[in-house]
Protein backbone atom coordinates (compact mmCIF):
# COMPACT_ATOMS: atom_id res chain seq x y z
CA UNK A 1 0.00 0.00 0.00
CA UNK A 2 1.80 3.45 -0.65
CA UNK A 3 1.56 6.37 1.36
CA UNK A 4 1.80 9.99 0.91
CA UNK A 5 5.10 11.48 0.48
CA UNK A 6 5.57 13.95 3.83
CA UNK A 7 8.71 15.33 3.21
CA UNK A 8 8.48 19.15 3.19
CA UNK A 9 8.99 20.78 -0.20
CA UNK A 10 12.30 22.64 1.07
CA UNK A 11 13.87 19.51 2.22
CA UNK A 12 13.24 17.61 -1.66
CA UNK A 13 14.77 21.25 -3.25
CA UNK A 14 17.95 21.32 -0.89
CA UNK A 15 18.68 17.24 -1.94
CA UNK A 16 18.29 17.85 -5.83
CA UNK A 17 20.86 20.83 -5.39
CA UNK A 18 22.96 18.53 -3.37
CA UNK A 19 22.49 16.00 -6.32
CA UNK A 20 24.26 18.79 -8.44
CA UNK A 21 27.00 19.84 -6.23
CA UNK A 22 27.78 15.62 -6.06
CA UNK A 23 28.05 16.30 -10.03
CA UNK A 24 30.35 19.22 -10.05
CA UNK A 25 32.43 17.91 -7.14
CA UNK A 26 33.29 15.02 -9.45
CA UNK A 27 34.06 16.97 -12.68
CA UNK A 28 36.62 18.81 -10.71
CA UNK A 29 37.84 15.75 -9.33
CA UNK A 30 37.70 14.40 -12.96
CA UNK A 31 40.12 17.46 -14.48
CA UNK A 32 42.55 17.89 -11.47
CA UNK A 33 43.51 13.76 -12.40
CA UNK A 34 43.77 14.29 -15.96
CA UNK A 35 46.43 17.45 -15.30
CA UNK A 36 48.21 15.39 -12.41
CA UNK A 37 48.59 12.75 -15.32
CA UNK A 38 49.44 15.75 -17.67
CA UNK A 39 51.85 16.33 -15.34
CA UNK A 40 53.90 13.64 -14.92
CA UNK A 41 54.41 12.55 -18.82
CA UNK A 42 55.93 16.33 -19.41
CA UNK A 43 58.25 15.55 -16.41
CA UNK A 44 58.96 12.29 -18.32
CA UNK A 45 60.30 13.84 -21.50
CA UNK A 46 61.28 17.57 -20.16
CA UNK A 47 63.81 15.89 -18.10
CA UNK A 48 67.00 16.70 -19.26
CA UNK A 49 66.02 20.34 -20.06
CA UNK A 50 67.39 23.98 -19.27
CA UNK A 51 67.00 25.18 -15.70
CA UNK A 52 64.40 27.83 -16.87
CA UNK A 53 61.98 25.32 -18.58
CA UNK A 54 62.63 22.86 -15.40
CA UNK A 55 61.54 25.76 -13.07
CA UNK A 56 58.88 26.46 -15.16
CA UNK A 57 57.53 22.55 -14.70
CA UNK A 58 58.05 22.57 -11.32
CA UNK A 59 55.71 25.85 -10.88
CA UNK A 60 53.36 23.93 -12.53
CA UNK A 61 53.76 20.54 -10.82
CA UNK A 62 53.13 23.37 -7.17
CA UNK A 63 49.88 24.19 -8.78
CA UNK A 64 49.23 20.60 -9.05
CA UNK A 65 49.82 19.71 -5.66
CA UNK A 66 47.63 22.29 -4.91
CA UNK A 67 45.16 20.52 -7.02
CA UNK A 68 45.63 17.39 -5.01
CA UNK A 69 45.32 18.84 -2.33
CA UNK A 70 41.79 20.35 -3.22
CA UNK A 71 40.49 17.16 -5.06
CA UNK A 72 40.90 14.93 -1.67
CA UNK A 73 38.42 18.28 0.16
CA UNK A 74 36.29 17.56 -2.71
CA UNK A 75 35.72 14.25 -2.24
CA UNK A 76 35.26 14.54 1.64
CA UNK A 77 32.84 16.60 0.59
CA UNK A 78 31.43 14.61 -1.77
CA UNK A 79 31.06 11.77 0.54
CA UNK A 80 29.55 14.19 3.36
CA UNK A 81 26.99 15.14 0.96
CA UNK A 82 26.27 11.90 -0.48
CA UNK A 83 25.52 10.71 3.39
CA UNK A 84 23.20 13.76 3.74
CA UNK A 85 21.64 13.00 0.84
CA UNK A 86 21.16 9.13 1.51
CA UNK A 87 19.62 10.31 5.01
CA UNK A 88 17.03 12.79 3.53
CA UNK A 89 15.71 10.09 0.73
CA UNK A 90 15.17 8.01 3.60
CA UNK A 91 13.23 10.31 4.87
CA UNK A 92 11.03 11.07 2.34
CA UNK A 93 10.61 7.60 1.64
CA UNK A 94 8.62 6.86 4.93
CA UNK A 95 5.37 5.90 4.85
CA UNK A 96 2.95 8.32 7.36
CA UNK A 97 3.02 6.08 10.10
CA UNK A 98 0.03 8.56 11.34
CA UNK A 99 -2.44 6.50 9.19
CA UNK A 100 -0.95 3.62 10.71
CA UNK A 101 -1.50 4.33 14.45
CA UNK A 102 -5.14 5.64 13.63
CA UNK A 103 -6.39 2.82 12.82
CA UNK A 104 -4.73 0.41 15.11
CA UNK A 105 -6.45 2.81 17.98
CA UNK A 106 -9.74 3.25 16.00
CA UNK A 107 -10.49 -1.18 16.64
CA UNK A 108 -9.82 -1.07 20.72
CA UNK A 109 -12.66 -1.15 22.83
CA UNK A 110 -12.74 -0.85 26.81
CA UNK A 111 -12.24 -5.33 26.54
CA UNK A 112 -8.69 -4.50 25.31
CA UNK A 113 -5.69 -2.26 24.85
CA UNK A 114 -2.16 -2.12 22.88
CA UNK A 115 0.85 -2.96 24.92
CA UNK A 116 3.59 -2.81 21.91
CA UNK A 117 3.44 -1.94 17.82
CA UNK A 118 6.81 -2.93 16.06
CA UNK A 119 7.59 -2.35 12.88
CA UNK A 120 10.17 -3.61 10.30
CA UNK A 121 11.04 -3.59 7.06
CA UNK A 122 10.95 -7.22 5.15
CA UNK A 123 14.22 -7.43 3.51
CA UNK A 124 15.10 -10.15 1.09
CA UNK A 125 17.60 -12.85 2.65
CA UNK A 126 20.61 -11.72 0.99
CA UNK A 127 20.14 -7.55 1.72
CA UNK A 128 21.58 -7.00 5.48
CA UNK A 129 20.38 -3.44 5.56
CA UNK A 130 18.08 -1.17 3.35
CA UNK A 131 19.87 0.75 0.44
CA UNK A 132 18.66 4.55 0.54
CA UNK A 133 15.78 5.36 -1.27
CA UNK A 134 14.72 2.19 -1.09
CA UNK A 135 12.79 2.37 3.03
CA UNK A 136 9.26 3.00 1.26
CA UNK A 137 9.74 0.06 -1.27
CA UNK A 138 8.47 -2.27 1.30
CA UNK A 139 6.74 -5.09 2.77
CA UNK A 140 6.35 -3.98 5.88
CA UNK A 141 5.75 -6.48 9.21
CA UNK A 142 3.51 -5.11 12.02
CA UNK A 143 3.68 -7.04 15.28
CA UNK A 144 1.27 -5.60 17.33
CA UNK A 145 1.10 -6.71 20.91
CA UNK A 146 -1.90 -6.57 23.63
CA UNK A 147 -3.92 -7.11 26.50
CA UNK A 148 -7.90 -8.04 26.35
CA UNK A 149 -9.92 -8.80 29.74
CA UNK A 150 -11.96 -11.76 27.58
CA UNK A 151 -9.98 -14.00 24.72
CA UNK A 152 -13.50 -13.04 22.57
CA UNK A 153 -12.11 -9.55 22.89
CA UNK A 154 -8.61 -10.43 21.30
CA UNK A 155 -9.99 -12.23 18.52
CA UNK A 156 -12.27 -9.53 17.59
CA UNK A 157 -9.77 -7.21 17.37
CA UNK A 158 -7.49 -9.54 14.93
CA UNK A 159 -10.85 -9.82 12.63
CA UNK A 160 -11.12 -5.77 13.09
CA UNK A 161 -7.38 -5.80 11.85
CA UNK A 162 -8.22 -7.74 8.91
CA UNK A 163 -11.58 -5.95 7.35
CA UNK A 164 -9.82 -2.89 7.60
CA UNK A 165 -8.22 -3.43 4.43
CA UNK A 166 -4.68 -1.60 5.57
CA UNK A 167 -3.22 -4.76 5.69
CA UNK A 168 -2.43 -7.65 2.95
CA UNK A 169 -2.48 -10.19 5.64
CA UNK A 170 -3.20 -10.21 9.47
CA UNK A 171 -2.22 -13.45 11.65
CA UNK A 172 -3.00 -14.16 14.91
CA UNK A 173 -0.12 -15.67 16.37
CA UNK A 174 -1.25 -16.54 20.32
CA UNK A 175 -2.61 -15.65 23.55
CA UNK A 176 -1.26 -16.63 27.29
CA UNK A 177 -3.35 -16.08 30.01
CA UNK A 178 -2.77 -12.72 32.05
CA UNK A 179 -3.81 -13.33 35.74
CA UNK A 180 -1.80 -10.25 36.65
CA UNK A 181 -4.13 -8.34 35.15
CA UNK A 182 -7.11 -10.20 35.37
CA UNK A 183 -8.16 -13.81 36.26
CA UNK A 184 -9.94 -13.64 32.30
CA UNK A 185 -7.73 -11.55 30.81
CA UNK A 186 -5.22 -13.00 27.73
CA UNK A 187 -2.26 -11.32 26.41
CA UNK A 188 -2.29 -11.35 22.47
CA UNK A 189 0.24 -11.51 19.46
CA UNK A 190 -0.85 -9.94 16.22
CA UNK A 191 2.04 -10.26 13.03
CA UNK A 192 0.31 -8.22 10.07
CA UNK A 193 2.06 -7.44 6.69
CA UNK A 194 1.76 -4.32 4.85
CA UNK A 195 2.48 -4.92 0.83
CA UNK A 196 2.68 -8.58 -0.67
CA UNK A 197 6.02 -10.51 0.10
CA UNK A 198 7.20 -12.66 -2.56
CA UNK A 199 6.95 -16.61 -1.53
CA UNK A 200 10.48 -18.47 -2.15
CA UNK A 201 9.94 -21.30 -4.25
Amino acid sequence: MNQPNMLPLPIKERAAQRRRLILWLKGVAAAAVCGVVGCVVAGAYLGDLESPVRDELDSVRSVINKLEASEAAAWARIETVTHELGVAEDIAGQPNWSVLLGVLAAGLNDGAYLEQIETSLVLDGAIDVAPPSKAASGPYRVKVTGISLMQGDATRYALYLENCRLFDSVRLVGTQPRPDVDKNAVGFEISCVIGQIEEKS
